[in-house]
C-alpha cells in the first residue's frame, strides 16, 4: 500500500448544464408524455382541477399554459425539492398527508417535462396559507452553453402578494419545440387524457380540463352507454398469486360468478382485469345473443372502439403508456385469435388491467416514463391477463355460442331420388380419444366429443383430420406457453398466419433443451411417435383419394397417446 502524504482531498463530481436537456428530452419519450407528466404533478399537488391551455398554437408565439388550483410550493419546497432534480421525496411517501391520494409521480424528472416541451418557462405558484407567492423564469437554452455547470445558471426568482385563500402553480412555457396546430396531434392528445383514468371510474375530485382554440367537436369520449352496450364483461381478479375469481356477464343480463386456483404461483401481486368485448356487426350480435342493436347504438359501439380499443394498463387509476396503443399488442391476442376463433381481437374490446404501487411494487416504469421494466413480475402480469382472457372469457363465450344454431334461409335446388332407409347404431362408448386431463381452453372439450362421434360412426377421415387438427393446435399451445416471447416458433408474423404443423414438430425438437428437464423424455416420445402421424397427415391433406378405408386404421397413429404427451407438456410448463 502506497504511503499517504498530507490531509485527504476533497473530490466532486460536476454536473454539466446540458444534462437538464438529457433529463428533460431524452427521459421523456414524447410531447404528449411531457403534457401528462405535468398533469399527474397537478394531481400530486392535491389539484381538484388543472388546465391545459394551447394558445396562439397558429402563430410563431404559441403558449401552453398549465394551470392548477393545488397547494402551490413553498420557498423551502422550491429549494430542497423542486430544484432538487430526481428528489426522493415521493418515493418515501406513499399516501399524502390526508391520506386521500396515492401519489403518482416517481423519479422527480416530472418537472423537467416542461424543458422538453419548450426552451422557455415561466412558473407561478401561490402555496397555501401564505401571504406571497413566487414567479420564476427559467431559459433552458442557458444550461445548453458551453462549458456550463448546471449549479452555474442562475433562474430569476420574485416574490409577490396574494390573497392567503389563493393557492396553485401555473406553467407557462414558450418558444415551443413541437408544432401542436396539427389537429390529428390535438385529437392524440385528447385521447390520452380522456384514457388517462379508467373510462369506467372516475376519479375523486380532479377534473382535466384541455382547451384548444380551434374546437375538436367531433371527437368522441367513452361514455356509460357505450360500457353499458358490451356482448361480454369479463372481470377477474387474481389474489395471493394463485387465487382467481371471476364474473362473467353478458348483454342479456345473464350472469356468471366463480373462482378456481391455479398450479403456478403468479409473482405479479394482486391485480383486477376487466374486458369489455363487442360485436361490430348487428347480424354476429344477433346470432350470438339474438339481441338487435340500433343502428346509431352500432354507429357509437364502432366509432368509440375506433378510438379507444384495445387492452390498457393503469396503476392507481393513471395510465401507463403504451399498453393498448395501436399496435401494441402487449398480450400477442392477435396471434391467439388467429388460432380460436372464440378469442377477441383488439379492434373488438376495451380492457383494463388494475395496479398499485402498493400492491404491484415490482412493476416499475421505465426512465423514459413509457412503458414498465420487463421482469419477471410483468411477465406474469401478462400470463394473469392471458389465462383471463384465453380460458375465462374463451370457455364462458364458448358455453353460450359453441351451439348456438344461426337462421339462415337458403335455396337449393333438389332432385328427388329413391334411397333405401338405413338405420344406424353406433357402438357405446367407443372412443378414440379418451382424456382425463384437462384442456388449455373448452373447446378442446368439443373437438374430442367430434372426433369420438366421428369413430363411433366409423368415419376414419373426418376422425383422422379432426384428430391432425387437435394434436396441431395442442402443440401450438405448448410452444405459445414455453416461448412467449419468441413469437416466430409458432406463427408467422410476416404472413400472419400460424406456423405449419411441421415447422412447429421442428421447433420443438431443436429447442427441446429450453423445456424442464423432467418433460424432455417426455419430448423425447413425442417427436418419435408423431412423425408417422404428421407425415400421413400431410399427404391425405393433399391426396384426399389416399383415404383411410375403417376406423381400425387408425390405431397405428397412437393419436390419444400423441394429445397425452401434449397436455402432459403443457400443464407441467
Amino acid at each position: 500500500m502506497e504511503k499517504i502524504i498530507g490531509e485527504p482531498i476533497p473530490y466532486r463530481f460536476k454536473v454539466s448544464g446540458n444534462l437538464i436537456k438529457k433529463l428533460g428530452e431524452e427521459s421523456i419519450s414524447n410531447k404528449n408524455v411531457a403534457i401528462l407528466e405535468l398533469i399527474k404533478n397537478s394531481y400530486d399537488a392535491d389539484a381538484t382541477k388543472v388546465e391545459i391551455d394551447f394558445k396562439n398554437v397558429n402563430t410563431s408565439k404559441a403558449i401552453i399554459d398549465i394551470t392548477d388550483n393545488g397547494n402551490g410550493m413553498t420557498d423551502i419546497d422550491l429549494q430542497d425539492k423542486w430544484f432538487n432534480i430526481a428528489t426522493p421525496n415521493k418515493s418515501f411517501i406513499e399516501i399524502e398527508q390526508n391520506g386521500s391520494r396515492t401519489l403518482i409521480g416517481e423519479k422527480g424528472l416530472g418537472r423537467l417535462s416542461s424543458e422538453s416541451l419548450g426552451n422557455k418557462v415561466t412558473m407561478l405558484t401561490m402555496p397555501k396559507n401564505e401571504l406571497y407567492g413566487c414567479k420564476i423564469e427559467f431559459n433552458w437554452n442557458e444550461y445548453q452553453k458551453e462549458n456550463v455547470l448546471a449549479n452555474e445558471v442562475i433562474n430569476l426568482g420574485y416574490k409577490f402578494k396574494k390573497k392567503k385563500n389563493y393557492t396553485g402553480t401555473k406553467i407557462e412555457i414558450s418558444n415551443l419545440k413541437h408544432d401542436w396546430n396539427n389537429q390529428n396531434d390535438q385529437k392524440n392528445l385528447l385521447r390520452d387524457i380522456y384514457l388517462l383514468h379508467p373510462p369506467n371510474k372516475k376519479v375523486k375530485k380532479f377534473q382535466i380540463i384541455p382547451k384548444f382554440h380551434k374546437n375538436i367537436t367531433n371527437f368522441i369520449k367513452i361514455r356509460p352507454a357505450f360500457l353499458d352496450k358490451a356482448t361480454y364483461y369479463l372481470k377477474t381478479k387474481l389474489s395471493s398469486g394463485n387465487d382467481i375469481s371471476y364474473e362473467f356477464k353478458t348483454l342479456k343480463g345473464k350472469v356468471k360468478n366463480d373462482a378456481f386456483k391455479i398450479s403456478n404461483r403468479l409473482r405479479c401481486g394482486d391485480v383486477t382485469f376487466e374486458l369489455y368485448f363487442y360485436y361490430r356487426n348487428v347480424k354476429y350480435l344477433k346470432d350470438a345473443l339474438s339481441i338487435e342493436l340500433n343502428p346509431s347504438e352500432m354507429n357509437m359501439i364502432n366509432s368509440t372502439l375506433d378510438e379507444y380499443s384495445g387492452v390498457k394498463i393503469y396503476r392507481d387509476n393513471f395510465r401507463v403508456k403504451p399498453y393498448g396503443e395501436p399496435g401494441n399488442d402487449w398480450i400477442n391476442l392477435e396471434i391467439a385469435a388467429q388460432n380460436n376463433s372464440m378469442c377477441p381481437r383488439n379492434i373488438s374490446v376495451l380492457g383494463m388491467v388494475h395496479l398499485s404501487k402498493l400492491k404491484n411494487p415490482k412493476i416499475i416504469d421505465t426512465t423514459t416514463r413509457e412503458g414498465v421494466i420487463f421482469n419477471e413480475e410483468f411477465q406474469d402480469l401478462i400470463d394473469f391477463v392471458r389465462l383471463s382472457i384465453l380460458k375465462v372469457f374463451i370457455d364462458r363465450r364458448s358455453e353460450i355460442e359453441i351451439h348456438k344454431k344461426k337462421a339462415r334461409k337458403t335455396t337449393v335446388k333438389t332432385k328427388t331420388i329413391s334411397i333405401k332407409p338405413v338405420t344406424v347404431s353406433p357402438p357405446v362408448d367407443e372412443k378414440l380419444i379418451d382424456i382425463k386431463i384437462s384442456y388449455p381452453q373448452n373447446f378442446y372439450n368439443k373437438l374430442e366429443e367430434e372426433i369420438n362421434k366421428c369413430y363411433r360412426y366409423n368415419l376414419p377421415n373426418a376422425c383422422f383430420f379432426l384428430s391432425r387438427k387437435m394434436v396441431e393446435n395442442l402443440l401450438y399451445n405448448v410452444l405459445e406457453k414455453q416461448f412467449p416471447n419468441n413469437v416466430e416458433l409458432y406463427f408467422d408474423t410476416s404472413r400472419n398466419y400460424q406456423r405449419s404443423f411441421s415447422s412447429m414438430v421442428l421447433n420443438l425438437k431443436n429447442r427441446k433443451n429450453h423445456f424442464k428437464q423432467s418433460l424432455r423424455p417426455n419430448i423425447d416420445v413425442f417427436i418419435n411417435k408423431v412423425e408417422p402421424f404428421r407425415k400421413e397427415a400431410n399427404l391425405k391433406v393433399h391426396r384426399v383419394y389416399d383415404y383411410l378405408h375403417d376406423k381400425t386404421e387408425l390405431k397405428r397413429f397412437n393419436i390419444s397417446d400423441l394429445v397425452q404427451m401434449l397436455l402432459h407438456v403443457y400443464n407441467n410448463i
